[in-house]
């Protein structure tokens, strides 16, 4: 992944602004790999797996690839879960690290849910890393960044575990899904081939981080397509996400159905002027937020599908190929089969394979000899009976 950066950062040139958040100061390529190799030298303590608890914003994007640049994995953890869900995740992943800011936590009122997960984790600060970032560390950055390939990161298994991203426990407790640098960077190939992003696109992302959508399709696409991307916080700033649409002449951005009434009830016609596609996907998109987006500021929306455990796209409408009432076709390199199921007409059960297909789950299991949690790693063990399933 840091490679990939690094690759883009050559192409696209490094004083190329790629990203900017509430904060309106645009951040570049060079400014992004020297925080990263700042910033994450501080962050590697000897820990694989560190825990990040930030909403979308630059200092997210330069922690995201400050662990990359040496070699540790961020575990994306969803604030928005509640503690016992958070504690269950870090206990999958092994986590006793969570990196946050107090700015964050002061203004998204979660400072209960850090008392509560002080007791089983730690907390690093982003306030007192930046601080503790004097002359001699930012020269050693400098340094670092300029045979970049250097750094650990860059030069790491490809196949290794790049991130982990947590599911929503609808199944029981949440499972992490250990997704790899050849599975999500295959995802980004797979979305870049069948949607025409170029260096005059800004993209508004405002779905989190914690979320494959927002992570792989709101944040590493557009990083590595040299596609200047504006990194908002919430979806849920219903009257404040289209004037910032506007402000920001955006011409591309995500959401699902439900953000994106939100929005449409607060927007003017014109604040979608410079839109050119809007992606949906997590749920059904219903018929009238299609046709009110189509009325009411000349946009089509392009649905598509996908899972956590894909990276997370499978599937996607695009300007050339759209269909009503689907959700696209698959991605390349991507092979499916449907399995029928017994009383269900018209539908069956999926089973996918390709290079965007996760490593395994990571789970949080109490054997009935202890007490004490365990970590198991369910590998995907490729096809049987023409079926890739999960063993």
């Amino acid at each position: 992944m840091f490679a990939a950066v690094l690759d883009a950062r050559h192409a696209h040139g490094g004083k190329t602004p790629i990203a900017e958040d509430i904060q309106r100061e645009p951040t570049s390529y060079d400014r992004l790999v020297l925080g990263a190799a700042a910033l994450g030298r501080r962050l590697n303590g000897g820990e694989r797996f560190v825990g990040v608890m930030l909403p979308n914003a630059n200092a997210t994007l330069v922690t995201f690839l400050g662990l990359q640049a040496f070699g540790n994995v961020p575990c994306m953890l969803n604030f928005s879960a509640g503690a016992d869900a958070m504690l269950s995740a870090c206990k999958a992943a092994g986590v006793r690290t969570i990196v946050s800011s107090r700015a964050f936590v002061e203004k998204g009122r979660l400072a209960a849910l850090v008392v509560r997960l002080e007791q089983d984790v730690r907390f690093v600060w982003l306030e007192d890393i930046r601080g503790s970032i004097g002359l001699r560390a930012k020269l050693r950055a400098k340094f670092d960044t300029l045979p970049a390939r250097a750094l650990p990161g860059a030069v790491g298994d490809p196949n290794g575990a790049a991130v982990v991203l947590f599911t929503s426990g609808s199944e029981g407790r949440p499972k992490g899904v250990v997704l790899s640098h050849r599975q999500l960077l295959s995802n980004c190939a797979q979305l870049s081939s069948v949607i025409d992003f170029h260096g005059g696109d800004i993209l508004f992302n405002a779905m989190p981080v914690f979320h494959g959508f927002g992570l792989t399709g709101g944040t590493i696409v557009p990083l590595l397509s040299g596609v200047r991307t504006f990194h908002y916080p919430s979806p849920l700033h219903y009257r404040i996400v289209p004037g910032l649409i506007y402000d920001t002449d955006a011409t591309i951005c995500f959401g699902t159905d439900t953000f994106l009434n939100g929005w449409a009830r607060f927007a003017h016609p014109y604040d979608f002027y410079a839109m050119r596609y809007i992606f949906a996907g997590a749920e059904k998109v219903r018929e009238e937020t299609k046709r009110l987006f189509a009325d009411r500021f000349g946009v089509r929306i392009l649905e598509g599908y996908g899972a956590t455990e894909t990276a997370p796209a499978l599937a996607m409408n695009t300007a050339m190929h759209c269909r009503a009432g689907t959700v696209g076709r698959f991605l390349p390199g991507i092979e499916w089969r449907l399995e029928p199921v017994l009383g269900v007409e018209g539908g069956g059960r999926l089973f996918v394979r390709g290079p965007n297909v996760m490593l395994g789950y990571l789970r949080d299991t109490a054997p009935s000899n202890t007490s004490r949690p365990y970590r198991r790693l369910v590998c995907a063990q490729g096809w049987r009976g023409g079926c890739a399933r999960n063993q």
